[in-house]
């Protein structure tokens, strides 16, 4: 196994605001300080909340704003920062990240290149299109946050898969503050609960993502429909901001359930959001490998999600949450349903689900794994 040693690492991506691509740069660029020199270049001037949150963790930010749809300029500027803070290893994060990343280490020597595949949307512009295939080819190394993901990039963008490797998202257990033992879940609040104490809560099921076409809100307001049918108490929040965000309102009203889902906006305080709910819920037609998914385990919240991207890699089926086809709104509800019916079974996916989480998706271990692989593409680079 070649050998790492402390190196200057650049991580590039084109946005530090809430999202989950950017709170696994955030956990890797701060635990990486402890063994390398770390940089982050934000190609936009939208840096927060991460970019305050990098610079208290002692990681400098670079801000590379657009000064176009596609700004080949931005290239230009990544490369001479590159230079200047004399990066051996280029890591971007997301296709379009690649993209850039590609175009500013052309030609230049002693510095590998290590791109990234997180989520299955397909690009439409051609050029950016044929760019992030280039990327993927020039790459040393190509880091796929799933199965899933490896074999899109390898089969949509000619990523070269003796040089894809998948390393899986990394999730801090203790933030969510979700402690399992002897069969009971402790909140972040302390509040012990049990099978009984769980039946006796009012229910609240909620979701968080950006509200876009992508996470099919809609799906989420006619599951909340059925559910209510059968349990009219039942509450449900939504946590994001997006340009669907009046039309969803709008629909729930519409279908009588407004004064049942409640729409929030954005939060910092996940753990929080995450200790009020009875279930968690994700209704997307497409994704990568959902960070939230990931968190809700973690804080021992019964998940149940639709199969898109590697939403399967993550929950085991009828073991530490549901998994339902996309788009099946009928089996979605019915499966919510047979948890609250079930509190022990509810209880026992819980805890399946954080001691899941806490084995085989922390930081440590992605950390450790992005760094093997920056090793496989120093060796490959010939710039060891």
């Amino acid at each position: 196994m070649p050998s790492l040693g402390r190196r200057r690492i650049g991580l590039v991506i084109g946005q530090l605001s809430f999202g989950g691509a950017e709170s696994q740069l955030y956990e890797l660029a701060k635990n990486l300080r402890k063994t390398d020199d770390v940089v982050v270049y934000c190609l936009s001037d939208r840096v927060e909340p991460y970019g305050d949150r990098l610079a208290a963790a002692g990681v400098p930010v670079r801000s590379i704003p657009s000064r176009g749809s596609f700004d080949f300029s931005r290239a230009r500027r990544l490369a001479a920062m590159l230079r200047t803070d004399r990066i051996e290893i280029v890591h971007a994060f997301l296709f379009i990240a690649s993209a850039y990343a590609y175009l500013a280490t052309r030609g230049a020597t002693g510095c590998a290149l290590v791109t990234s595949a997180r989520n299955c949307k397909a690009e439409a512009n051609p050029l950016k299109r044929t760019l992030m295939r280039r990327a993927f080819r020039a790459s040393h190394a190509v880091i796929c946050n799933s199965r899933v993901m490896r074999d899109y990039a390898v089969s949509h963008y000619h990523a070269p898969a003796a040089r894809s490797h998948v390393v899986y998202n990394g999730v801090d257990s203790e933030r969510f503050a979700a402690a399992c033992t002897d069969g009971r879940i402790v909140d972040r609040a302390g509040v012990v609960g049990n099978a009984e104490r769980q039946a006796e809560l009012p229910f609240t099921a909620g979701t968080v993502g950006r509200i876009e076409a992508q996470k099919n809100l809609s799906m989420f307001i006619e599951v909340a429909i059925k559910v209510c049918a059968v349990r009219p108490q039942s509450r449900f929040a939504v946590v994001g901001e997006g340009s669907l965000r009046s039309e969803m309102e709008n629909r729930a009203q519409a279908a009588g359930v407004g004064e049942a889902i409640e729409f929030r906006g954005v939060t910092a305080d996940m753990p929080g959001f995450l200790a009020g709910l009875r279930q968690f819920w994700l209704t997307s037609d497409w994704e990568g490998t959902p960070n939230v998914v990931l968190e809700a385990m973690a804080a021992g919240v019964p998940v149940i999600a639709t199969d898109a991207g590697a939403t399967a890699e993550l929950v085991k089926d009828g073991e530490t949450g549901f998994v339902v086809a996309c788009g099946d709104a009928r089996v979605f509800a019915e499966r919510s349903l047979r948890l609250l019916n079930d509190p022990d079974l509810a209880t026992r996916m819980a805890v399946a689900a954080a001691q899941c989480v806490r084995r085989d998706f922390s930081i440590a271990r992605m950390v450790e794994a992005t760094r093997h692989v920056y090793a496989l593409a120093l060796e490959f680079s010939g710039c060891e």
